[in-house]
């Protein structure tokens, strides 16, 4: 069957928004997982500080990384919005809104994740008392980015939520994705709420996370890459 302009179009966006999407999965995994799990040890902050100055290009790279996924979260949430305004565009709009929201706040706090950068400025010799000092400075100011995600986390759950419904709905995609999106947001709710409320439940949550949003997210972005839309 030949494809149409249109349907070869929708194709052609539906992998552009894959594309940005494994962006947003590679950039926050690199940032997460090769810099920050590396270079930072929330139990010792002396550490976590010698890492970063020993390790500044490194954490500099992973700064950057997280820049591109912030910037390709918006190109997401606007193509998404093109993609899923024919099925109901209050809830294309809202999903938009919340996901905008979520890259607004992880944008600023990006300024919490660049700061020891430059609080370690000029300071690799210094007496004991100051790089004591400078380490705590900094392992606030990396705590004040980790609840600065979890909050963002908050607004992509809602986001979620409208998404689940849109994709469930869409004659574009399988209706598969629009479930497994509707369990992320249970899963990403649920792991904000655990931190800032029942902190003991924090490893669950993160388990839950896993099963729920991680592996979710994963699928669609595959099917955005791989395949695209339905019967293309």
């Amino acid at each position: 069957m030949k494809l149409s302009n249109t349907t070869l179009n929708t194709r052609q966006l539906a992998r552009i928004t894959g594309f940005f999407y494994l962006l947003i999965s590679a950039g926050g995994l690199y940032g997460s997982l090769f810099v920050r799990e590396a270079l930072i040890d929330p139990a010792d902050e002396l550490t976590t500080l010698n890492n970063i100055i020993e390790n500044e290009h490194q954490y500099r790279i992973g700064f950057l990384s997280d820049l591109v996924m912030v910037i390709s979260d918006v190109m997401v949430s606007v193509l998404f919005f093109i993609l899923l305004s024919p099925v109901s565009r209050t809830a294309a709009t809202f999903a938009a809104a919340f996901r905008l929201m979520q890259s607004a706040i992880l944008g600023a706090n990006l300024t919490n994740l660049f700061k020891p950068v430059l609080l370690i400025s000029g300071k690799s010799e210094q007496d004991a008392d100051t790089m004591s000092g400078l380490a705590h400075d900094i392992m606030i100011s990396l705590q004040a980015f980790e609840y600065g995600y979890l909050i963002s986390g908050v607004f992509f759950a809602v986001n979620c939520a409208f998404m689940g419904y849109l994709l469930y709905r869409s004659d574009l995609f399988p209706s598969f994705l629009g479930v497994m999106i509707s369990m992320a947001s249970i899963g990403y709710m649920f792991n904000c709420i655990a931190s800032f409320v029942i902190p003991s439940m924090v490893e669950v949550s993160e388990m839950v996370l896993f099963f729920t949003a991680i592996i979710s997210e994963l699928t669609l972005c595959l099917w955005l890459l791989i395949k695209g839309v339905k019967g293309a």
